[in-house]
């Protein structure tokens, strides 16, 4: 099972915290605060799941998630954001992003989201 995980975010101290929960589960998690680097990550990596912030340097979301999904379309992208403009999220989730999940985050329940997540890529179709 691929068991990898990219986090975007232009908050450091938020994507180690992230990071560092998701590795207590056995996960491989990659972190970056630039989207660019990120695209690069996906494209030679091909991560299970990227959890990105709709606020990034240099590029919003919305062209993150559909340059992403360009070079990964198999990969699940969840949204992490704080940013509650509705026309924003409803144009996010036309695009195909697979969640959304609204800061501040309950692990928890992130954690259980990207479980079941990795349950359905690993089905046969």
């Amino acid at each position: 099972m691929n068991k990898k995980i990219l986090i975007v975010d232009d908050e450091q101290e938020y994507i180690i915290a992230i990071r560092d929960f998701f590795r207590e589960f056995d996960y491989a998690v990659a972190v970056t605060m630039f989207p660019k680097h990120a695209l690069e990550i996906i494209a030679g990596e091909k991560p299970a799941i990227v959890l990105f912030d709709f606020k990034l340097p240099d590029m919003n979301g919305d062209r993150f998630l559909e340059r992403a999904k360009a070079l990964s379309p198999d990969t699940a992208y969840i949204l992490i954001t704080a940013y509650k403009d509705e026309v924003v999220l409803d144009k996010i989730r036309k695009m195909g992003v697979t969640d959304i999940v609204m800061k501040p985050i309950n692990l928890a329940q992130l954690l259980e989201t990207v479980q079941t997540l990795l349950k359905t890529q690993q089905k046969p179709s």
